[in-house]
């Protein structure tokens, strides 16, 4: 599987665990797994996969082209509806296991473009993210759907 992986999350310890998870995983060696801040990532290249959390979403240029591509880190309470609207379907916790998030990106990897942008879901997010409303939180969906 050929492929590119950006990760740009601020929590750097945890963008460089999951960077040698992937590189240590035979699944990936066909695989560029890069890691940085979002102003330096996040190109247009091709069908890659971005892992991004909540706090990078203002840094993002202009918006991402691929939603389907892009998983998402998050810690706490989101409002799950507008990221699925806006085209995003990997959605993690930030505490959950490496493994998981291993498995959102081979499927974002495999899943087809959309091509819909996320521009309205940044500032929605963060609007909600500075406001501290309440959403739902991903645990909670996850229970609700098995």
């Amino acid at each position: 599987m050929l492929g590119l992986v950006q990760i740009c999350l601020r929590d750097h310890q945890y963008a460089q665990r999951l960077s040698q998870y992937l590189r240590a995983d035979t699944t990936f060696e066909d695989c560029e797994v890069i890691s940085g801040e979002p102003e330096e990532l996040l190109l247009e290249r091709g069908d890659g996969v971005c892992v991004i959390d909540v706090a990078s979403l203002p840094d993002l240029p202009k918006q991402l082209n691929n939603p389907a591509k892009t998983v998402l880190i998050v810690s706490g309470t989101v409002n799950l509806e507008q990221i699925w609207q806006s085209g995003i379907v990997s959605i993690l916790q930030s505490n959950e296991s490496l493994e998981y998030v291993k498995l959102a990106i081979l499927a974002a990897l495999l899943r087809p473009d959309t091509g819909v942008p996320v521009k309205k879901l940044k500032r929605n997010l963060l609007t909600e993210a500075n406001t501290d409303n309440l959403g739902t939180n991903t645990s909670e969906a996850r229970e609700g759907e098995m």
